[in-house]
């Protein structure tokens, strides 16, 4: 490293690291790096600062995240000393990137991305760097799909306008064809790029999407501005027409076609509609027509079904056999649903979970909601009957891994858990928001009889997600 003012600041990062690492109880890493800053609050040789240098690279690169996670805590926040670490951590991220033993982890049940390496992401995109963003560009090839989505939430979120080309060119990759969750990180980071060029990316992007996605996207087009384009009208009204929004129409033509049909009726010619060559609406974009196209919402529980492809999770518990107003609780929920399966689009796909004490799937694998189809499933409903406790983390849990291409999920339960390795509402609450952030699945939750304590749990587990949350009584 350069003499200067980054020299100053390697004691209190050693210091920083020293404390970060102790209260993570790695007491002996924290001892190490104790010797290192005593020895670097007095001036030093430059080898007593490369050997400092060298032990936080070690944290990072180690086979300890808490370590990684402290080391990077540690690190002052004013941009010098930021800047001053930057290279240690891309060099890091790099090593990381290569190593086999996180691609073992998902074999293990371990997380693809641990925390400490998504903060290593975090971190150098808050740094505005040429080098930043291209080591964040590099990764956005990598093999394992939850660094390369870290990475375009990353660029996106701290606008790394020089990457916008190649996060819109993500847009038909492998990765973009096989994960709905990757769509979802994809089309998010674009949006906070908020840029022209961004919002140009998205309309390409909305082509390539339908259900759930295309919905939210629908949704956000509808409050974007000609402020959005720095101003520029023109490139603001030919983006319209590509997401399939109306143009505005200019004032001066509404006023000579007003004048010209005033003209037409003093000389007593009958009122003429305008030719649709000559209208003011233009020809039916790509996006326009794929709008008139999509799905036809069912309804369940009063919530519209947008998603393509959704997953019911319902809850068989003892509890439910409870008869409110005439009927069990089972029995509505059961009406519920055959409702919704046969509201369907027949370009659906959809899948039922059902849960007690364990998690069973009518199918394996989402199906087209074909009348088939649909009518085996509602025989399967039909049957149903209340079981024993309520496992609603496994059912959670089964949900985000049942298909890559998921959308939605529909939970309804009258309950707290009472079974299962976390029962906890908190802990699950927790667990499965963490989990979804790879998933970005819609989590839309029905209450039916629950304390209010539950109907918090379940009203925070839909609202990150933007689904709906129903309490039924």
């Amino acid at each position: 490293m350069p003499p200067g003012p980054a020299t100053s600041i390697r004691p209190t990062v050693c210091r920083s690291v020293c404390r970060s690492v102790s209260r993570a109880g790695l007491w002996p890493l924290a001892v190490i790096v104790l010797l290192s800053a005593m020895f670097a609050s007095f001036p030093q040789p430059s080898a007593a600062a490369d050997r400092n240098e060298a032990r936080f690279r070690r944290l990072l690169t180690g086979r300890h995240d808490e370590a990684r996670v402290a080391a990077l805590r540690s690190v002052p926040s004013d941009f010098q000393s930021r800047l001053y670490a930057l290279p240690i951590v891309v060099d890091a991220l790099e090593i990381l990137c290569k190593d086999a033993r996180f691609d073992r982890a998902v074999k293990q049940g371990q997380p693809e991305l641990p925390g400490g390496v998504r903060l290593m992401i975090d971190f150098i995109g808050t740094v505005d760097r040429p080098e930043a963003t291209e080591t964040l560009v590099d990764l956005l090839d990598c093999s394992r799909l939850t660094w390369a989505m870290a990475s375009i939430q990353t660029l996106c979120k701290n606008q790394h306008h020089a990457a916008i080309d190649d996060v819109i060119g993500l847009i038909g990759s492998e990765a973009f064809d096989a994960s709905y969750g990757f769509r979802f990180t994809l089309a998010r980071g674009l949006k906070e790029m908020k840029h022209p060029d961004a919002w140009e990316g998205l309309a390409k992007l909305f082509e390539h999407v339908d259900g759930q996605l295309a919905h939210r996207l629908d949704q956000e087009f509808q409050h974007v501005t000609s402020e959005d384009f720095d101003g520029d009208e023109e490139r603001y009204q030919a983006w319209r027409g590509l997401v399939g929004l109306t143009p505005k129409p200019e004032s001066s033509q509404v006023d000579a076609l007003a004048k010209a049909s005033e003209i037409l009726r003093q000389d007593g010619q009958p009122e003429l509609s305008i030719p649709q060559q000559m209208g003011l609406q233009p020809a039916k974009s790509a996006a326009s027509y794929a709008r008139e196209k999509r799905l036809k919402p069912s309804h369940y529980y009063g919530i519209n079904i947008y998603a393509k492809r959704l997953l019911f999770l319902i809850d068989r518990s003892g509890s439910m056999k409870t008869v409110v107003g005439g009927h069990a609780r089972i029995q509505r929920a059961k009406m519920e649903l055959i409702t919704a399966i046969n509201g369907l689009d027949e370009q659906c796909q959809f899948g039922i979970l059902v849960f007690d004490n364990d998690v069973r799937a009518w199918r394996e694998e989402l199906v087209e909601a074909n009348e088939t189809n649909k009518r085996n499933a509602i025989r399967f409903v039909e049957y149903l009957s209340a079981g024993r406790s309520t496992n609603t983390y496994a059912a959670l849990r089964r949900s985000l891994s049942f298909d890559p291409q998921l959308e939605a999920v529909f939970l309804l339960t009258d309950g707290e858990p009472t079974y299962g390795p976390i029962v906890n509402p908190s802990a699950i609450l927790l667990d499965i928001l963490r989990r979804n952030e790879v998933h970005n699945v819609t989590i839309n939750t029905i209450a039916i009889a629950v304390e209010p304590l539950m109907a918090t749990f379940l009203r925070n587990l839909s609202e990150p997600s933007n689904g709906e949350f129903r309490e039924v009584r």
